[in-house]
């Protein structure tokens, strides 16, 4: 028996992520945001969105600096080591978990693995802004402990500004009063206070650079993950659960005693006075059985999602039910060859206008099945219309248990508010079922 904690996991791929954890916006600044923390295509959008502003801001610089009188020597031993220690620290430590999160390990233990990684990054690049420093200047100076004549002018002017101050404090007359004692204090506080603030800011900055945000979003998004995924999974159980009742209210309308029962006796009855009708019901009801019972298994639900196999299902039910109720008379067309039609949706409606429109009317009844191709809003729609001219809604439930329940749910399931399924009293009698779901090949 294998080792748990050495099973591989599934891990998020280099797709993007879904709706329900994705930012979804398309500007190159945070494109990284629509794809996995940590995962290929987001170090490249985010590496992306670092390289080009700071390539624009560290030219910026330079220039601005030239103009100001600064060396060139100087502002290439400034300019180098900066520009490299912010890149390392910004991609060194992301780049090392990426690889940590391409090599599949356990959550747990890539989570560890890749705080380390950050760490690391950040201690290489500070390492490296010392040695790019020291190499720079040999490089440029000839000397790497070389100062820059800007500095040594500066240091001097803050040393002459310090001596001018002190003979004024000397040459006070007056004893200092309580306020002149105090404010020298709030000054005091007041400077700690905005170095103290300033230098929270660069902690914030140095710990975003160095990943520190993308390890937040990372525990983060694995949370979203694991919550999008419980609830897909407790989706495919609804669905399949609906899927599983609506099989079953097809199997119970093959075997209940008002479809069997009843065909069985009209075949008894016509064997001698009708008896090419009774072979007829025969017929009829095996290529119903043949056209159906696939749909009962799960090895069928590829083949049966089809609306010709549909179709063929519901042609062979009319012409079982004909044969049994020779008033009945019924039409199926489609403009559209074939398309993908979720298993068992057509036959359902079809015995819902059977049950609740033919059978409680006296006289003549007809069922008419259509299907075609439309567009709305620049996209392609599949509709599937089930029309009888039977009693209506005042006659009966109009089919409002199970079967339309569950092909409400499943349509809502599959495609959201792109589906529906409409029932609607036509003017001349009867109902008009309409399902309209986009169009898929």
């Amino acid at each position: 028996m294998s080792n748990p904690s050495h099973v591989k996991r599934p891990v998020e791929a280099d797709s993007p992520l879904p709706a329900e954890v994705a930012v979804r916006t398309d500007t190159w600044l945070n494109r990284a945001r629509n794809y996995p923390v940590f995962s290929r295509t987001w170090f490249y959008y985010r590496s992306l969105a670092w390289s080009v502003p700071v390539g624009i801001i560290a030219l910026f610089s330079c220039i601005v600096a030239y103009l100001s009188g600064v060396s060139l020597p100087d502002i290439v031993a400034k300019a180098i080591p900066a520009t490299l220690t912010f890149t390392m620290l910004h991609l060194l430590g992301p780049g090392l978990a990426v690889l940590i999160r391409q090599r599949h390990f356990s959550s747990r233990k890539e989570s560890v693995l890749i705080v380390l990684a950050l760490l690391a990054g950040a201690l290489i690049s500070w390492g490296a802004l010392y040695g790019s420093k020291y190499s720079v200047k040999l490089a440029v100076y000839g000397d790497p402990h070389h100062v820059s004549k800007k500095a040594i002018d500066d240091k001097a002017k803050k040393a002459a500004a310090a001596a001018h101050s002190e003979p004024q404090a000397s040459s006070a007359s007056q004893p200092d009063s309580a306020e002149d004692k105090v404010a020298p204090e709030m000054e005091k506080v007041s400077e700690q206070a905005i170095e103290g603030l300033a230098n929270a800011f660069v902690v914030i900055g140095l710990l975003y650079l160095a990943g520190g945000f993308d390890l937040w979003l990372y525990f983060r998004q694995k949370k979203r993950l694991k919550e999008v995924e419980h609830q897909r999974e407790l989706q495919r159980a609804q669905e399949a659960r609906r899927e599983a009742e609506l099989r079953l209210s097809v199997l119970v309308a093959q075997v209940e005693p008002h479809f069997l029962f009843n065909t069985l006796a009209g075949v008894r009855s016509a064997i001698n006075t009708e008896p090419a009708r009774a072979v007829s019901i025969v017929d009829h009801l095996v290529d119903y059985l043949r056209a159906t019972i696939p749909q009962m298994r799960d090895d069928g639900a590829s083949v049966q999602g089809r609306l010709k196999k549909q179709f063929d299902a519901a042609r062979a039910y009319l012409s079982l039910m004909q044969a049994r109720i020779p008033r009945l008379s019924f039409s199926v067309y489609s403009e559209v060859e074939d398309a993908a039609l979720p298993p068992l949706l057509l036959i359902s409606l079809v015995e819902n206008a059977i049950k609740h429109g033919v059978e409680p009317k006296i006289g003549p009844a007809h069922i008419a099945i259509t299907a075609g191709r439309i567009e709305q809003h620049e996209q392609s729609y599949l509709q599937i219309r089930v029309a009888d001219d039977g009693v209506g809604f005042g006659g009966s439930s109009s089919g409002s248990g199970i079967g339309l329940t569950n092909i409400h749910q499943r349509l809502h399931s599959m495609y959201g508010t792109a589906a529906s399924l409409e029932l609607k009293a036509r003017a001349e009698g009867g109902v008009l079922a309409v399902i309209t779901l986009p169009y898929e090949p």
